[in-house]
């Protein structure tokens, strides 16, 4: 037995004397710890999954870095296998490296272009939330309250009021 309710463990026998006052304050206190624990515990979690996103973005941008350099690498490279192998002159060589990159830019920048004026904007939103000023200035009816208010009307004019 447990001498105060609600001070035992979970799953406590307790007292079976106890007023509604006692039980509602065992409730809620035991609710209110629950509470605190879930946050707890979510705090925890989400401290340590921060962490873990933090490692695999650093991962990335040492990545994207190394990338970077390998890239202009390449491009060097390519340019001086066209002047040893095709025989052009240094500067045609990293003319047309220069040249390529210039066009695939090209290509991204028309793709992006094309994909913002595709944009049409938060249109949904747009329209609930203007409805739903409608709706609080009074303007108009809400959605399935046709039915609701024909009911009424309906009712209204059989009793006579």
């Amino acid at each position: 037995m447990v001498d105060k309710p609600g001070t035992g463990g979970p799953g406590a026998v307790g007292d079976t004397d106890r007023s509604v006052g006692e039980l509602v304050s065992d409730v809620t206190g035991n609710f209110s710890r629950l509470v605190r624990l879930e946050l707890e515990l979510a705090k925890a979690e989400a401290k340590l999954e921060a962490a873990k996103a933090g490692k695999g973005i650093a991962g990335f941008a040492v990545f994207a870095v190394l990338m970077h350099i390998f890239v202009i690498l390449l491009s060097v490279t390519i340019a001086f296998v066209l002047y040893e192998v095709a025989g052009l002159p240094g500067w045609a060589s990293f003319a047309i490296v220069t040249g390529f990159y210039l066009l695939v830019a090209i290509v991204f920048a028309l793709f992006g272009l094309v994909s913002f004026r595709r944009m049409r904007g938060l249109e949904r939103t747009r329209l609930t939330t203007s409805r739903l000023g409608a709706i609080l200035r009074r303007e108009i009816t809400p959605p399935g309250s046709e039915v609701a208010a024909a009911g009424r009307a309906g009712a209204t004019a059989t009793t006579g009021n």
